[in-house]
C-alpha cells in the first residue's frame, strides 16, 4: 500500500516569471530564433525554429559563396578568359535571406504571444480562490 504524500511546492515570484519572459524574448531577439522557445521549455517549437532557421541562412551563405569560389577558382587557374564568371543570383539571396527574416520574425512573435498568454494564465489562478 502506497500513500501518496503532497510536498509544498513554491511558484516563482513574479519577480522571477518577468525575467524569464524577458529572457526568453531577449534570446530569441539576439541569439537565435528557438533559444526563446527553449527558455520557455518548449522544446519542439525551438527545435523547429532553430532548424528552419539554420537551413535558411545555409541556403543564403551557399547561394552567396558558391559563385564566389568558383570564381576565384577560374581566376587562380588563369582561365578568365575560357569561361565566363559565375554571377550570383539575387534572387535566391533575397528568397534566403526573406525566409530568414520570416522565420526570425515569427519565432519572436510566438515567445512574445506565448508569454502573454503564460501572464494571463497566471494572473487568472491567482485570482481564483
Amino acid at each position: 500500500m502506497s500513500a501518496q504524500v503532497d510536498l509544498p511546492v513554491s511558484a516563482p515570484s513574479p519577480a522571477e516569471l518577468a525575467f524569464t519572459r524577458r529572457l526568453a524574448i531577449l534570446l530569441s531577439c539576439t541569439a537565435c530564433p528557438g533559444a526563446g522557445q527553449f527558455v520557455q521549455r518548449r522544446w519542439l517549437m525551438g527545435l523547429l525554429f532553430v532548424v528552419l532557421f539554420t537551413a535558411c541562412m545555409v541556403m543564403l551563405l551557399v547561394s552567396v559563396i558558391g559563385p564566389l569560389m568558383a570564381n576565384l577558382r577560374l581566376t587562380l587557374d588563369q582561365r578568365l578568359g575560357s569561361e565566363p564568371l559565375r554571377a550570383i543570383s539575387l534572387f535566391r539571396v533575397l528568397g534566403s535571406f526573406a525566409a530568414a527574416a520570416l522565420v526570425y520574425f515569427v519565432a519572436l512573435a510566438d515567445v512574445i504571444v506565448y508569454a502573454r498568454r503564460q501572464m494571463v494564465v497566471r494572473q487568472k489562478n491567482l485570482e481564483q480562490p
